[in-house]
C-alpha cells in the first residue's frame, strides 16, 4: 500500500500515529466509514492508516487531523522512530491546548519530522520573543513537501505556512484532492508550483499569488524542474493546531 492507498507498491509504515488517531476518531464518535467520507478516501485507507500499515500525503493527513480536532504536533511525537520505547503514547488533546511537545530536527526524523517546542498561541509569557527563527521553524517533513510553520505560537483558527515541494513533490494524489474548513491564500516565492482548484488548473510562477475557499477540493504540486517555496496563510480552518 502506497501514499494515500494506492496499491502499487510498499509503503513505510507509520510508527504509533495510527493507534493516536483510532483514539482520537472513537473519542469523538466518528466512524471509520465517515471519517474516510469527509476527507475522501476509502475505509479501507483510514483503517490500514489506524494500523500503521500506510502513509498519507501531507494534505490528507492535514485533512484528517482538522476532522478529528488533533495537533499534527501530538502526532509527530509519535511518528518517530524509537518513539515506542522512549515512552507510552500520550492520549490525544481534541482541543487547542495541547501541552507542548518536543520534537528534532529533519536530519534526525523521518518520513516525519518536528522541531523546537510548541507553545499556545495567545499565551505568551511577557518575555517571550513573538519572532519565529528561521532555524528554528516548526516543520512536517512527508515524501517531498514540507511544511513549515511561521508563527513563533500555535495559532487556533489559522495556519501560517512556509511551503516547500521539490520536484514531484505533491500536497496529495491527483485522484484524492483534499478540502476542509477555512479560505486560503498562496504567494510564490521561487520556482512553479501548479496548483489544481475543483476542475481549474493553474501554473503559478514568483510573484504570483492565489486565493480560495478551502472547502473546494484542491491539490498542490510540482511538476517542474526547480525546488518551490510558498507562503500559505489558511484562515478560519478551525480550533486545531495543525503545525
Amino acid at each position: 500500500m502506497t501514499q494515500d492507498g494506492n496499491a502499487d507498491g510498499p509503503a513505510e509504515p507509520i510508527v504509533g500515529i495510527g493507534q493516536q488517531l483510532r483514539e482520537a476518531r472513537l473519542a469523538v464518535g466518528v466512524s471509520v466509514r465517515e471519517l474516510a467520507r469527509r476527507v475522501d478516501v476509502s475505509a479501507s485507507f483510514i483503517s490500514q492508516l489506524e494500523l500503521g500499515k500506510t502513509m498519507p500525503s501531507v494534505g490528507t493527513l492535514y485533512s484528517i487531523a482538522s476532522e478529528l480536532g488533533v495537533s499534527l504536533d501530538t502526532l509527530m511525537r509519535t511518528a518517530q522512530p524509537g518513539a515506542a520505547e522512549q515512552s507510552e503514547p500520550e492520549p490525544v488533546a481534541a482541543a487547542a491546548g495541547d501541552a507542548p511537545v518536543a520534537g528534532r530536527r529533519a536530519s534526525q526524523v523521518s518520513p516525519f519530522q518536528t522541531a523546537p517546542v510548541p507553545r499556545n498561541f495567545g499565551a505568551r509569557a511577557v518575555d517571550d520573543c513573538p519572532v519565529q527563527r528561521a532555524d528554528g521553524r516548526q516543520e512536517l517533513h512527508i515524501g517531498d513537501a514540507i511544511w513549515g510553520r511561521l508563527t513563533a505560537d500555535h495559532d487556533r483558527a489559522n495556519d501560517f505556512l512556509h511551503v516547500v515541494y521539490k520536484p514531484g513533490g505533491e500536497s496529495c494524489p491527483p485522484h484524492h484532492m483534499i478540502h476542509h474548513r477555512g479560505f486560503e491564500y498562496g504567494y510564490i516565492i521561487t520556482g512553479q508550483l501548479h496548483v489544481q482548484v475543483g476542475f481549474a488548473h493553474y501554473d503559478m510562477n514568483p510573484g504570483d499569488s492565489i486565493s480560495f475557499d478551502s472547502a473546494t477540493p484542491h491539490r498542490l504540486s510540482n511538476p517542474f524542474e526547480q525546488e518551490s517555496a510558498s507562503i500559505w496563510l489558511v484562515v478560519g480552518r478551525g480550533e486545531t493546531p495543525v503545525l
